[in-house]
C-alpha cells in the first residue's frame, strides 16, 4: 500500500507538469468522455472498464493544440478537403466506416483537424499509434482509439473557468515529510470550496467522483478492480470540508477552508 500511496502522489505531481506545457491557461476549454457513446460501441463489461480507466480523463483545447493522455496534437488545418485527404491517406474512412455510417459523420461535419507530435520528450507519444483527433462542427472531438472512434464533449463554462482559475491561482507551500505521512498546502485567492472541489473533480487521481453540496455529510465506497476505497465528507459550518479516503492499507486527506477570499487545501498521504 506505500508503493500505491507514492505512486499516487507521484500521478498528482506529473498531471500538474503535463497542464503546464500547454499555451495559455486563460483561454484553455476542456472536453469529457461521453460515456454513452462508449458504452453503445463495447459490450463486454471487462473491456468497457478496460477502456474507461484509460480515456476518461481531461481532454484541453487550445486553439492551436490539443492534450489527449498527456500528448500534443498540433493544429493540422481547417480546410474541410485537406482534412478529407489525410483521413484518407491514413485510411481512416476504411477503418472506422460502420461507426462513422452509425452517427452520421459525413466529412463535411469535420470542422478542425490535429495531428501528433512527433517531437514530444514522451516516447509513449513519439510511438503512439493514435495519431489524429478531429473536430466536429457540434463542437465535439472525436478520437480514433485502437478500433473505435471515442467522443468527448465540452464541459460547461462555469467548469471550465474553475478549472482554468484553479491552475491560475494555484500557490503551493513547500511539500512537508514526516515519517510516512506527506503534506501539501495550496491556496486559491478568488476561489471557494466549491470552486475548487469541482476543478478537482474532473481529475481521476483525486477519486472526487460525487456532486456536493454545501453542509451536506455523507459517505461513498467505491470497489474498482484494482482498489477499495472508503470516502467521507464531512462539513464543518459552510467554510470548512474534510474528505477522507479509506484505502485498504492507508489514508488520504483532503481539508478545503475557505477565508479571506481563498481557500486553502491540505493534504496528506498517510500509508499503513
Amino acid at each position: 500500500m506505500k508503493n500505491f500511496l507514492l505512486s499516487y502522489l507521484l500521478l498528482i505531481l506529473v498531471s500538474n507538469f503535463v497542464f503546464a506545457s500547454n499555451i495559455d491557461v486563460e483561454n484553455n476549454n476542456y472536453y469529457t468522455l461521453i460515456k454513452d457513446k462508449l458504452n453503445e460501441q463495447v459490450e463486454q463489461t471487462d473491456e468497457r472498464e478496460r477502456l474507461l480507466r484509460i480515456l476518461d480523463d481531461l481532454v484541453t483545447y487550445n486553439k492551436q493544440e490539443v492534450i489527449f493522455l498527456g500528448c500534443e496534437f498540433k493544429l493540422l488545418g481547417e480546410d474541410k478537403e485537406d482534412i478529407n485527404n489525410v483521413l484518407k491517406e491514413n485510411n481512416f474512412f476504411v477503418n472506422y466506416g460502420r461507426d462513422l455510417k452509425k452517427y452520421d459523420l459525413l466529412s463535411n461535419k469535420f470542422s478542425q483537424l490535429f495531428v501528433i507530435n512527433r517531437n514530444s520528450l514522451s516516447n509513449n507519444c513519439n510511438q503512439s499509434n493514435h495519431t489524429n483527433i478531429i473536430k466536429l462542427n457540434n463542437n465535439e472531438l472525436i478520437v480514433p482509439y485502437e478500433n473505435l472512434l471515442v467522443f468527448y464533449q465540452r464541459l460547461s463554462k462555469q467548469d471550465e473557468q474553475d478549472i482554468n482559475n484553479f491552475h491560475r491561482y494555484e500557490k503551493c507551500l513547500k511539500t512537508k515529510q514526516v515519517d510516512m505521512d506527506t503534506t501539501i498546502t495550496c491556496n486559491y485567492k478568488n476561489m471557494t470550496i466549491m470552486n475548487v472541489y469541482n476543478a478537482l473533480r474532473y481529475y481521476p487521481e483525486y477519486i472526487f467522483r460525487k456532486k456536493i453540496k454545501v453542509g451536506k455529510n455523507f459517505s461513498v465506497t467505491y470497489d474498482d478492480e484494482d482498489m477499495r476505497v472508503e470516502v467521507e465528507y464531512k462539513w464543518s459550518g459552510k467554510n470548512k470540508l474534510k474528505i477522507t479516503q479509506n484505502f485498504d492499507g492507508g489514508v488520504t486527506t483532503y481539508t478545503f477552508i475557505y477565508q479571506g477570499n481563498k481557500t486553502k487545501l491540505i493534504t496528506v498521504y498517510s500509508p499503513d
